[in-house]
């Protein structure tokens, strides 16, 4: 298929509506349903239905539009190795649209397109239902289905595939239940089982950005649920991780703030102060102003809980 100006358009479209997709999703639906099925190259296939899923169904709500967007998109390819994982999405939406027949359907073609890894592709379409069910804050059926999956972990053969959607999936639980309030001892096992899972499993297969930000969570889960040390270790450890590998300045600023937030919890109330001077000294390098407005906002909140 060659590469046209309306792909290169796509492509853009795919990359940057990230950063404003649940903001602005009504738009972007609409921007999505006007693609040409001719524009989505097998290389855009998986993502352009991954962000049409994600879009009109977990911010929208509605899952059968959802579904029948990727249908439509999907119908001029096969699913294969490069273009399977837009099938997985497709199975999302049509269990989540209760159109079983259209979901078992979609199943057997991601699974044929396995091949050899048939147990873990299996597994991976149950964490992508559960991340689907967490972002769409329903959380006590995707967190159910999440630990029924992780207990099935060890049974399948290893798949690098695999290991990032679990990732990924852990990733996205755990900050759902951070952000929850208040928590149930429950969920903040959970919340604590995810976060680990998440750090355990970007480390197999993830870069070193994927490292810092898991130790980050984890120090912010360490720190909420009144384990100090734990989340001081895990700050430190992001923080070498960063200076040993390039420049982060939200990162860093945002460790940096975290450890204020463990040294405070551990009666060290000079090393808090000192924490969030180095935080402020880090922030600086910041250009770009949504990237200020976090800090600050974060900023804020640690000042007002330690200080």
């Amino acid at each position: 298929m060659i590469e046209s100006d309306e792909s290169r358009l796509l492509e853009q479209l795919l990359n940057d509506s990230w950063n404003y997709h649940d903001q602005e999703s009504a738009r972007l639906a609409c921007e999505l349903e006007a693609v040409s099925p001719a524009a989505v190259l097998p290389r855009l296939l998986a993502p352009f239905i991954h962000l049409s899923i994600h879009t009109l169904g977990t911010h929208l709500g509605d899952w059968p539009r959802a579904l029948i967007l990727g249908k439509r998109i999907a119908a001029g390819h096969a699913p294969d190795l490069e273009t399977m994982k837009a099938w997985g999405w497709l199975y999302v939406a049509a269990v989540l649209s209760g159109d079983l027949v259209e979901a078992a359907d979609v199943e057997l073609s991601y699974l044929k397109a396995a091949g050899d890894d048939f147990g873990a592709a299996l597994l991976e379409l149950r964490f992508m239902l559960a991340e689907a069910l967490i972002g769409s804050k329903r959380v006590g059926e995707g967190a159910r289905l999440y630990r029924r999956a992780l207990d099935v972990v060890g049974q399948v053969q290893p798949s690098a595939r695999l290991d990032r959607t679990i990732a990924v999936a852990s990733n996205n639980l755990a900050w759902e239940l951070y952000e929850m309030s208040p928590r149930t001892a429950d969920e903040s096992a959970l919340m604590q089982l995810s976060a680990e899972t998440s750090l355990k499993f970007w480390l197999k297969c993830g870069n070193w950005t994927n490292a810092e930000r898991g130790h980050y969570l984890n120090a912010l889960v360490a720190n909420v649920t009144g384990n100090p040390e734990p989340g001081l270790v895990h700050a430190d450890t992001a923080l070498a991780i960063i200076a040993a590998n390039g420049e982060r300045p939200l990162d860093a600023a945002l460790l940096h703030l975290a450890r204020a937030v463990s040294l405070a919890a551990l009666g060290d109330a000079d090393g808090a102060a000192r924490a969030i001077g180095d935080a402020e000294v880090t922030a600086a390098k910041l250009a770009a102003t949504d990237l200020k407005a976090r800090f600050a906002a974060e900023r804020a909140k640690v000042v007002a809980a330690v200080l």
